[in-house]
């Protein structure tokens, strides 16, 4: 019974989470019942904390997240912070115009409270044509504005690749002139 309220109250957390992110993109996807698969989970009530290990399996409409471990803690404010770990964890979803968006790091971390989502860790962060990687990105759902930032090292750099859109074939004009 109480297994199954602290199961109850972890999905309703990641509703939570769905809902803000729900503005930005996937809507439908955060009105579907949220399906958590793991080879284990435990949960421990007295700290609040709700863990799913080994091949974890996200599924909530189109979105996605796949993990070796997935962690969730409520934090005395009731809102909770929630991170996935892997190698590497990665998030995919069908945004509202049918485009895919995907996103892989060692760690996926949603702050529900700051509304903050931070990816870490081998960033790779794909969009139609665009891709940003770096060490660490920070998405700010509340501004809509994303920092992505380099690793210690001198030598690491933040990269970002925009690939120009497809000429349709009936097209053959240039498009600058």
């Amino acid at each position: 019974m109480l297994k199954q309220f602290i199961l109850v109250v972890a999905l309703l957390a990641l509703s939570a989470v769905a809902a803000s992110v729900a503005q930005a993109q996937g809507r439908d996807d955060f009105n579907k019942p949220i399906q958590i698969n793991a080879e284990s989970d435990w949960f421990d009530v007295a700290n609040k904390i709700a863990v799913f290990e080994n091949n974890v399996v996200i599924q909530q409409g189109t979105l996605q997240i796949r993990a070796d471990h997935l962690e969730v803690k409520r934090g005395d404010d009731q809102s909770d912070v929630f991170t996935a770990t892997g190698t590497p964890a990665v998030y995919q979803q069908q945004l509202d115009d049918g485009s895919p968006i995907s996103a892989e790091a060692n760690s996926i971390s949603y702050d529900q409270a700051k509304q903050i989502l931070t990816l870490s860790g081998n960033v790779k962060v794909s969009q139609n044509n665009s891709v940003v990687q770096g060490s660490e990105i920070i998405y700010n759902f509340a501004t809509q504005q994303m920092t992505a930032n380099r690793g210690e090292s001198d030598s690491d750099r933040v990269t970002t690749i925009f690939m120009p859109k497809k000429k349709s074939d009936n097209n053959n004009e240039p498009t600058n002139r």
